[in-house]
């Protein structure tokens, strides 16, 4: 569903109709507009929780269920199934025009608040606003990690060898300039450090002073023919095992920031330095959602899935994370 149909149908709501709309990224249902409000005060008369936020794009309200929640509505409401990801609840009773216009303010007021950013994710209910997060996992699975971390990034070093070998002459023979590309960022205990890359850009490609990695996206002109190639198939990450082998960083965390972007995060959520308990690393849970994080409010929403995965990690969710990371890389799948 386009957002011009979605803006249709809230033109033509008459308060008592919620149009909802499946988003796969998400796994959730999300109502818009007067959708979202009917949808807000149908759910709270049942003591169920949900999302609710102002979407910048769609310049509307927006509420947030999963699919628990809408099939606890179909028990008692009649739902209308209109396409696969389009369903139709009738709750009859028409809202008051005036509460809606009074929820919406508020919603703008707090996205304003919030420096201006829509940063809501569909965990971010579960990711305590007034409280230190602490790390989820115990002091033995812990160094089991470390130990783990250390092993299998010794092997892959050995294994990889080759392709090193062959993305290093590439990335050479390109333009004449280095085939490792270094940086400094942040890792645990807020400490820095030089995270390893083969180079993907040219060699002027921060002569403006810092930018974000993927500004540009895939057809961001600082990158290189041989770049382009090596990112799409993300063999540039490939020396971040040494990094991973060091102890610099693990193979799941959250992705390793500049301390030129973390204050501008930190002005806006100090939560950021709850992460400086753990190692960065190599693939996190929110690049599942979240993709590369070429804006500030990428930045924000990213960091809701970071503060997350920091409060529930365990073995058993990193295993699922490399996994996903796994087949997502082997299905052609960009991150």
């Amino acid at each position: 569903m386009n957002s011009a149909q979605i803006q249709q149908n809230e033109q033509n709501n008459n308060r008592s109709t919620i149009h909802l709309y499946f988003n796969k990224e998400m796994h959730s249902w999300i109502a818009y507009g007067h959708s979202a409000y009917a949808l807000r005060l149908l759910i709270k008369s049942r003591s169920i929780d949900s999302i609710r936020g102002f979407s910048t794009t769609m310049q509307m309200p927006y509420t947030v269920v999963n699919k628990d929640v809408l099939k606890k509505l179909c028990e008692d409401i009649p739902v209308t199934k209109v396409e696969d990801e389009h369903y139709v609840v009738n709750v009859l009773e028409e809202f008051d025009p005036n509460d809606y216009k009074r929820w919406v303010n508020k919603l703008r007021e707090e996205l304003a608040a919030n420096g201006g950013f829509d940063t809501q994710t569909h965990i971010s209910h579960l990711v305590p606003k007034d409280k230190f997060i602490k790390d989820g996992m115990s002091s033995f699975s812990r160094n089991s990690k470390r130990l783990f971390d250390m092993f299998a990034s010794f092997i892959a070093l050995l294994v990889f060898s080759p392709l090193f070998l062959v993305c290093w002459i590439l990335v050479r023979r390109e333009d004449g300039g280095p085939a490792i590309f270094k940086q400094e960022r942040i890792g645990r205990f807020g400490r820095p450090f030089n995270i390893y890359k083969f180079r993907t850009m040219r060699l002027d490609a921060e002569a403006m002073g810092p930018q974000l990695s993927h500004g540009g996206g895939d057809n961001d002109p600082r990158l290189t023919k041989i770049g382009k190639f090596l990112r799409a198939h993300h063999l540039d990450e490939l020396p971040q095992l040494w990094n991973v082998f060091v102890g610099d960083m693990a193979f799941v965390g959250p992705r390793p920031e500049r301390k030129f972007y973390i204050d501008q995060i930190i002005e806006n959520d100090k939560r950021y330095e709850y992460l400086y308990q753990i190692r960065p690393g190599v693939t996190s849970y929110a690049t599942f959602y979240n993709g590369y994080t070429d804006t500030m409010e990428k930045m924000l929403r990213r960091l809701e899935y970071d503060l997350y995965y920091l409060g529930h990690r365990s073995w058993k969710f990193d295993i699922e994370i490399l996994m996903r990371t796994f087949f997502g890389i082997v299905g052609g799948k960009k991150f």
